[in-house]
């Protein structure tokens, strides 16, 4: 019996047509139930605690449970931290928008990053949950 996959899929741009989603970049879902937790900062110490829904190298959805909403409004800065296969990193971030349970975040310092150097921090992150997809 194989693992079961924390990747379902990876999407590019849609046509034209069928455009209803704001992501311009590739997107990586994930299965809530592999529970790729991530944390935000918000206000002074407040901490919230929520699921992995999709990441892309300029942003995520994050599913937050009951209590964990975070209490800042659209445009609000935070600090996200992502787990992933026994890593982790803290990006600064800013609320896109809310919609329920579910909150997107982008990363405007990415989004213009350089990466000549140093790889885009959440390229790391897609490619590492890329292959652990592939591989299991």
């Amino acid at each position: 019996m194989s693992k079961p996959s924390s990747v379902t899929e990876i999407q590019g741009p849609l046509a034209a047509s069928e455009k209803k989603e704001r992501r311009s970049s590739r997107r990586l879902h994930v299965k809530h139930q592999q529970g790729l937790s991530v944390v935000i900062r918000c206000r002074q110490e407040t901490l919230c605690h929520g699921y992995l829904v999709n990441l892309s190298t300029q942003g995520m959805l994050v599913d937050f449970p009951k209590g964990q909403l975070p209490p800042v409004p659209v445009s609000s800065t935070v600090s996200v931290k992502v787990h992933y296969l026994g890593d982790s990193i803290w990006l600064p971030g800013v609320v896109r928008h809310r919609l329920g349970s579910k909150v997107g975040f982008h990363f405007p310092a990415l989004t213009d990053m350089k990466t000549s150097k140093s790889k885009h921090p959440l390229s790391v992150v897609v490619q590492a949950l890329s292959r652990a997809g592939e591989s299991s």
